[in-house]
């Protein structure tokens, strides 16, 4: 269905699906997600049962490629799962007439949660029960995941996941790549909901906007050398949280080997980028590393300082019109275990100046 307007939020178009249905169940799917074959007929199995209010399949979220970053959820025993598990949209199907129950998905500006979070507490709360196939029928490809994902979209893993669900092995196939990262160390976690009460309405929701690029950030013409230090804004996974020390803040690229950068400015001609690298996870990578400056791969040089930080310039091509985007890219992070947590990390970037060229 074509709604007249996009408003922005995932309970209007989840609100007017659910008045359009004629039929006795809903259930929904997220347009980053992508579901296995099998997934309606393994919710319909378990929703034959009269007592069971919502059905859950299991569900893995795909970490960026190369991350080595997997959460898996939607797999347990006991109905009460619900009161301390997070299950995606995707993840679930439900009696229509709950909703008469429940009440609509709200308004996420509105309410601590996300609001796939509300919806699920609220059902759990007024003692729905939820029954799951316990198998995997739900590959998610997280927008929040990935740093700018809306500003700059792609449907490239989703393709791919596609096409490995329709070969000949399937969905054990896609399994057994999952476990071999697993067993090769990759993070993986399950999700649980946390203290939403510690945030104010909105603010998880508009974190998650910030991660996904659909912040305004007004675009202004260079005046002169200009230096961005990095902030705490979210980042999805390709930033790890700032930290300071003696050369002020910094952060960590990770767990996603190619993390985008995004620098809001104008010039009608070339500029030259400088990045000011505290350090590489491992001595190798600072060899390693390769950038593209609105997507195109640009030659940079590399100097290591004798206070072992690293000083990396670049010059953009052409004018740059509507902003810079920095895509960089390595060929793997390293495992660092001396960090709380650890952590798959490439390098810490510390601050980026771009100064006009003539």
């Amino acid at each position: 269905m074509g709604l007249s307007e996009h408003s922005g939020l995932q309970s209007a178009p989840n609100n007017a699906g659910i008045v359009s249905a004629r039929e006795t169940h809903i259930a929904y799917l997220g347009h980053d997600d992508i579901l296995s074959p099998r997934h309606l007929e393994m919710l319909a199995a378990v929703l034959n049962d009269d007592r069971t209010d919502f059905g859950v399949t299991g569900c893995i979220f795909h970490g960026p490629p190369g991350s080595m970053y997997y959460q898996y959820t939607g797999l347990f025993a006991d109905s009460g799962a619900a009161a301390h598990e997070f299950f995606p949209p995707s993840s679930i199907a439900h009696r229509r007439d709950l909703i008469a129950r429940l009440g609509q998905w709200r308004d996420p500006r509105e309410i601590k949660p996300p609001v796939d979070c509300e919806f699920l507490l609220r059902a759990a709360d007024s003692g729905c029960r939820f029954k799951s196939t316990n198998a995997i029928s739900v590959h998610k490809f997280a927008a929040g995941h990935r740093y700018f994902s809306y500003r700059w979209p792609s449907c490239q893993e989703q393709k791919q996941m596609l096409e490995a669900l329709q070969s000949p092995a399937g969905e054990s196939g896609v399994l057994t790549r999952v476990m071999r990262d697993i067993l090769n160390g990759a993070t993986t976690t399950q999700i649980r909901h946390i203290d939403f009460d510690l945030f104010p309405p909105g603010e998880l929701f508009r974190r998650n906007l910030c991660a996904k690029g659909l912040r305004h950030v007004p675009i202004e013409k260079l005046e002169g050398r200009q230096i961005f230090t990095m902030d705490d804004s979210p980042a999805g996974l390709d930033w790890f949280p700032l930290e300071v020390n003696s050369h002020g803040p910094f952060r960590w690229s990770g767990p996603n080997p190619n993390p985008r950068y995004f620098l809001p400015v104008s010039w009608p001609a070339a500029v030259r980028v400088e990045l000011h690298v505290i350090g590489f996870a491992h001595d190798s990578l600072a060899g390693e590393l390769t950038v593209e400056l609105n997507d195109v791969f640009t030659p940079m040089e590399v100097k290591r300082k004798p206070d072992g930080t690293f000083h990396l310039s670049a010059i953009s091509p052409g004018p740059v019109m509507n902003g810079l985007k920095l895509q960089f890219h390595l060929p793997h992070n390293t495992w660092r275990k001396d960090y709380a947590p650890a952590r798959f990390a490439g390098f810490a970037l510390s601050r980026i100046e771009v100064e006009p060229m003539a």
